[in-house]
């Protein structure tokens, strides 16, 4: 943190010991005598330094920033012009002489800030050497107080609290050239609301301006650039200028006072009724009914059930409602399982949310959210408008969505080749290898076993082997056993077993020869069962050559993503198609707002000017709008044949922030109440909607919520910034994150309008004068201003009666005074919570 210090002039070098152009000169001699040191100086030439006559400006990277701004919004009139140099020094650089004032003598700037008026004045016009601005002198300010509107600033460690410490750190800084010390030229002149101006930095001394007019000097190179009252009209060079216009009349702190604070209740916002009793148009009125309609913002503490004018009404059109939603399911159900397309089967007023739980009839819990969302009509209003922003803007939504999908797509394709390509290697198998025996199946095994992996159940008995070769060559299985040739060799119908069991029997062929030695081993070692042929090592080997297996490891390799973690070979489709959704960030509640602000905050247009009232968000509402959001757009989605289930929840977004609102809600629990899986836990936070001419003439304007201490704002504090949701240029919704109605009473929080800081301005206070407490509540109007509206040292206004008791300011008693006087801090209003709730 630092602290802004304000000093009236800044020389170092030759400047700081010149006397205007004159710099005398010693030279000091020392000698020693008898033991004795002497020291004796000896004065030397007077040397002339360069002037104001002999340059001709300055570099225009010396400017850093320009008050009012060019190009910028229009300025508030209360401002006095200013330009910040770089070089702190500058502009008492090349000083023509000192000036008295009541703190001492202090140098002259050889440089001033002039404004005029569009219509006093043409823009500088183009001259050798620099550019030309003829100006009437009665608008030029008074050259000889020019030393009280030059200053310096230097932004000090907050540590430093010594005026003597703070002056030699400044020095430093102004050696050094530090960006934290810089000049600034004021202009005392009032400004006048809604006009153009053009603002220029030129000489302040005739040797000056005769150098930049390229013009012989008439009289003394000291004396000032415009003397007062010599001519109607006088040329000036210009080093430095830009134009910029002040707008209607109205400071911040003017308008920010116009703001009144009105009950949502009473403006009339939070609510509105309508007549619910001819749900469907095509059917009989059943008698005048009405409900309250609300928004996604409500009036703080009024969340309730739905209540209809005329329960009776209510109760007719639960039931229907209820009769007609479920009727797709149960038609299909008195179908039979062919009617599976809910689609076709039955066409009925939408279910929201039944494409993400997979729930075809409205739940009879009534606190699921389901049923609130289906049977409540200001519940399936929100919903209904969030299917009708999908129907406006489904081309758009669309594209981006396929935008979003590109390499979906191209996974798609290679799984379902790869599921084909297992369902025919499948068929295959069951051709050739399911009639193989285990000796024949090893075999066919054996060239691919080193790739072929064992469980330690299998490979156990043999040690560490992991791998069908491996096992096989640590075995008792003779080398070569598993060889196709030797296998046919010792088959049991093969030729040697034929000639074996003749030797036995005679001429008699054997029924069954001895079993091949390949399998005996294999069965000596416990991998083979007689009694389970198909168990231990010829399932794993069945197993680890299974189509969908070897086709889901080989679509792992070319599909790199995170799905497969929640896939495997056990599931009936490992490789179905990627059912996914795409993402929209867009905060819903912008669109809302500049589509149908009345159904977004009921009662909007009738809020009159320079209004400020507290409401809260509306879970219920919010949950209900973007369930029927994803609802519409997911049958959108199936319709254009995105790959999609219909379960996703491309929007999950509705206020501004770096969150989502809310999670998948093909998650959420069937028996969790409606808004009750809102990231903010199902209460609603606090928002402040203002109204006034404060936010179209300052639409940088800041809102803090800020905690109270004691029931007064702290000293110096941040805030939890608001987020802004404009509705129009002079409309605007504040949104608080984490700062419900409970936790403003508990903890006295305030709303606190700051205004927008630009950089450092300096001026007076618009409006009617008030009690001089400090020399922040100064006024123009008590301030001394001539006729052409500058401001002049005396007569001084009227001293604070509440000053500082260590170095107050004092009125013209020096530049870096003048400075601390007219700095405008950044105005703040402040609105309690507890009031504005109410108690």
């Amino acid at each position: 943190m630092s602290t802004r210090w304000f000093f009236s002039s800044a020389q170092v070098g030759a400047a700081a010991s010149a006397s205007g152009q004159a710099l005398p000169t010693s030279v000091l001699f020392a000698r020693e005598i008898d033991g004795e040191d002497k020291r004796e100086p000896v004065a030397g030439p007077t040397l002339s330094l360069v002037g104001p006559g002999d340059v001709l400006g300055f570099d225009r990277a010396m400017v850093l920033r320009e008050e009012p701004q060019p190009g910028s919004a229009p300025a508030a009139e209360n401002v006095l012009a200013g330009v910040e140099l770089a070089h702190a020094d500058l502009p008492w650089l090349l000083s023509p002489g000192q000036a008295t004032t009541p703190s001492g003598p202090t140098p002259l700037p050889w440089i001033a800030l002039i404004v005029l008026a569009e219509d006093e004045a043409a823009p500088p016009r183009g001259a050798n050497p620099l550019p030309v601005l003829t100006a009437p002198v009665a608008a030029l300010p008074p050259a000889a107080e020019r030393w009280a509107w030059a200053h310096v600033e230097a932004r000090l460690p907050d540590s430093v609290t010594d005026l003597g410490a703070a002056q030699h750190l400044a020095t430093q800084g102004v050696r050094n050239h530090s960006a934290d010390v810089v000049a600034r030229l004021l202009c005392p002149r009032k400004l006048e609301p809604n006009r153009g101006w053009i603002a220029a930095v030129v000489p302040a001394t005739a040797a000056g301006r005769a150098a930049g007019l390229n013009a012989p000097l008439v009289g003394p190179g000291t004396a000032d650039a415009w003397p007062a009252g010599e001519s109607a009209t006088i040329d000036l060079p210009v080093y430095h200028w830009w134009t910029f216009r002040t707008a209607e009349a109205g400071t911040f702190e003017e308008l920010a006072r116009r703001l009144r604070f009105r009950p949502a209740a009473e403006a009339g916002l939070g609510t509105r009724t309508i007549d619910v009793g001819r749900p469907w148009p095509a059917e009989q009125e059943t008698g005048s009914a009405g409900v309250a309609l609300d928004g996604a913002l409500r009036v703080p503490g009024t969340a309730a059930p739905e209540v209809w004018s005329d329960p009776a009404a209510q109760e007719r059109f639960l039931a229907l409602v209820r009769e007609r939603l479920d009727a797709p399911a149960r038609r299909r159900a008195e179908a039979g399982p062919p009617a599976d397309d809910r689609d076709t089967a039955a066409v009925a007023p939408p279910l929201y949310g039944s494409h993400h739980t997979g729930q075809q009839t409205v739940p009879t819990d009534p606190n699921s959210w389901m049923s609130t969302l289906n049977l409540e009509v200001r519940r399936r209003v929100a919903a209904a408008l969030g299917a009708r922003y999908v129907q406006l803007e489904q081309e758009f939504l669309m594209a981006r969505a396929w935008e979003q999908v590109g390499e979906i797509r191209q996974a798609n394709r290679l799984l379902a080749v790869g599921e084909m390509a297992a369902a025919a290697a499948e068929q295959a198998q069951r051709k050739h290898l399911a009639p193989l025996d285990v000796a024949d199946l090893v075999t066919v095994m054996a060239p691919v076993g080193n790739r072929m992996p064992l469980s330690d159940a299998v490979a156990g008995p043999v040690g560490a082997a992991t791998t069908l070769t491996a096992m096989l060559a640590a075995s008792p299985v003779p080398t070569g056993a598993a060889d196709t040739s030797f296998v046919r060799l010792t088959r049991r119908t093969g030729a040697l077993a034929r000639r074996a069991g003749r030797v036995a029997t005679g001429d008699a062929a054997v029924a069954e020869g001895p079993r091949p030695v390949l399998e005996q081993r294999l069965s000596d070692m416990g991998v083979i069962d007689t009694e389970a042929p198909e168990a231990g090592l010829p399932s794993e080997l069945r197993a680890g050559v299974s189509p969908p297996r070897l086709q889901l490891l080989r679509m792992t390799d070319r599909i790199p993503a995170e799905f497969w973690a929640r896939r495997s070979e056990a599931e009936a489709r490992p490789l179905r198609p990627i059912m996914a959704h795409p993402k929209f960030t867009v905060p819903i509640a912008e669109e809302l707002l500049a589509r149908w602000p009345e159904w977004a905050i009921p009662g909007i247009g009738a809020l009159p000017p320079n209004s400020v009232t507290l409401l809260e968000t509306n879970p219920e509402f919010v949950a209900a709008l973007l369930v029927g959001l994803n609802h519409e757009f997911n049958r959108e989605l199936l319709w254009r044949e995105f790959p999609t289930d219909q379960r996703g929840t491309p929007f999950a977004r509705f206020w501004p922030g770096d969150d989502a609102d809310v999670d998948e809600i093909a998650r959420w629990p069937l028996d969790a109440p409606l808004g009750s899986r809102l990231r903010t836990g199902g209460e609603g936070r606090l928002a402040l909607l203002v109204r006034g001419d404060l936010l179209r003439r300052f639409p940088g304007t800041a809102l803090l919520a800020v905690r109270g201490e004691e029931g007064k704002l702290p000293a110096a504090f941040g805030g939890v910034p608001g987020t802004p949701l404009a509705l129009d240029e002079s409309t605007v919704l504040y949104l608080f994150a984490g700062i419900d109605e409970h936790r403003a009473r508990a903890e006295d929080w305030f709303f606190v309008f700051r205004e927008p800081m630009r950089g450092t301005q300096f001026g007076f206070d618009s409006g009617q004068p008030v009690p001089l407490k400090t020399w922040a509540d100064l006024t123009w109007s008590g301030v001394t201003v001539d006729a052409a509206r500058f401001v002049r040292l005396a007569p001084a206004p009227a001293t604070p009666s509440e000053l500082p008791p260590a170095d107050p300011p004092v009125w013209g008693r020096d530049a870096a005074d003048m400075a601390r006087i007219a700095f405008q801090q950044p105005f703040q209003l402040a609105f309690r919570a507890t009031t504005l709730l109410g108690g």
